[in-house]
């Protein structure tokens, strides 16, 4: 016998070896691929919670906060000669967010959630439709009290820690504003 070759049991030791090694190569690359598919799932669920945000946002954008109508289901409020809103319709499985703005189509964006509401928070809390038509938020006489206003309109789920999305109403004050901020409003322009 010569040692300049391989032995058969020599050869199928190194064989062994090589098939382990591919196999420890193959298990590290299955917990990667699984880390990553588990890290693309809540990636993919952060851009499509914060696309529903920044579409209400934009949406809002369009209104006067005095214009702005809504229910739990849906809202409106007139922008140029249309009508633009936002609606939520449900199916079995999911919810989907309908945003018809000035121009163009209507755009759906699928929502996590089910159960799903508009609620709107103004100067007095959260109510679940707008206008509020229950009492004033101050007491006294309604000639003393000054109308509420919409701050902000939030997509809610039932069991839900944090709104799905958040859209802020912005108030639009007259040239001649001069604003006090004791009162948060503008003042009546005094001669």
């Amino acid at each position: 016998m010569s040692d300049d070759g391989y032995t058969l049991a020599e050869m199928l030791a190194a064989l062994t070896i090589l098939g382990l090694a591919m196999g420890g190569l193959g298990l590290v690359v299955s917990l990667i691929t699984r880390q990553q598919l588990t890290a693309s799932r809540i990636q993919t669920r952060l851009v499509d919670d914060r696309a529903a945000d920044q579409a209400l946002t934009r949406l809002l954008a369009q209104a006067e906060a005095g214009e702005v109508q809504g229910d739990g289901r849906s809202l409106s409020f007139a922008c140029g000669e249309t009508t633009c809103g936002a609606s939520l319709q449900a199916d079995r499985r999911r919810t989907f967010l309908i945003l018809q703005g000035r121009a163009g189509p209507a755009r759906r964006l699928r929502l996590r959630e089910q159960g799903v509401r508009f609620s709107y928070v103004g100067d007095g809390g959260a109510i679940d439709a707008w206008p509020r038509t229950d009492s004033p938020i101050a007491g006294g006489s309604s000639a003393n009290v000054r109308p509420e206003t919409l701050r902000v309109i939030l997509l809610t789920a039932p069991g839900s820690a944090a709104p799905l999305a958040v859209g802020r109403v912005w108030t639009r004050e007259a040239r001649d504003c001069q604003f006090d901020a004791i009162i948060g409003a503008c003042r009546a322009v005094t001669p």
